[in-house]
């Protein structure tokens, strides 16, 4: 198997095929070691043993399969620091917001500049690299960043990979009010077309996974109006 370095990039696709050695020319200048893998099978198996900083997963090529690998990179322990891109030529926004249930940090669609996309790949391995071994305790609420992993007075607690960003949102800037705008901009992207009622949504269940059933709530609260934040 070929050896990657730190900087790594794993792209799930046949590039290479296509012309796609402009993109690899942009990525190694930017310090990365771009890795083609044209089955799932095999990209899945560099990405468990060299744990690259992000992956990029053509899902015109690999289609539902790219679904079922979102989730097997993000319940490793070993990847689930790993940066997920999805690219497709299908613009739509319930697979934008599919893809980002399922784990994804960005959403790209085709055709799209490659310097744009070289882009994205570095700011989203630049912002997992600074909060990487990052823990968040608040109140009882232990947040892992890590780990992806979430527990409430010791006990785990077991959340979606949207329910997870959006409860580290609140908590890593306790007090501060968000509008359900700035939620759904940071939680789901400005790409992804969702309405306000979503955020709602996922606050209620949210607080589920908290413990809390009944109002007012202990650790979100609502601001009327506005939007929330974490008490």
């Amino acid at each position: 198997m070929e050896k990657v370095e730190k900087n790594n990039i794993i792209l799930f696709d046949r590039s290479l095929l296509n012309g796609g050695r402009a993109l690899d020319e942009i990525l190694e200048r930017e310090g990365f070691s771009p890795l083609h893998n044209d089955t799932i099978r095999n990209a899945l198996e560099v990405t468990m043993t060299e744990k690259p900083s992000v992956v990029v997963i053509d899902m015109d090529e690999f289609g539902e399969k790219a679904w079922s690998t979102c989730l097997e990179l993000k319940d490793d322990i070993g990847t689930r620091r790993t940066g997920i891109i999805l690219v497709s030529s299908n613009n739509d926004d319930m697979l934008k917001i599919k893809g980002f249930e399922m784990g994804a940090d960005d959403f790209v669609v085709k055709p799209y500049n490659k310097r744009e996309l070289a882009a994205r790949i570095k700011a989203i391995s630049r912002r997992l690299s600074v909060t990487e071994g990052k823990k968040i305790k608040v109140k009882d609420i232990e947040i892992n960043l890590d780990e992806h992993r979430v527990s409430k007075a010791g006990k785990p607690i077991d959340l979606t990979y949207i329910q997870f960003k959006l409860l580290y949102l609140l908590a890593s800037r306790r007090m501060n009010v968000f509008s359900r705008k700035e939620i759904l901009e940071k939680v789901w992207g400005k790409k992804v077309y969702v309405t306000n009622r979503t955020v709602d949504v996922h606050i209620k269940r949210l607080r589920e996974k908290l413990g809390e059933y009944k109002y007012p709530s202990q650790y979100i609260e609502t601001i009327h109006g506005t939007g929330y934040r974490f008490l």
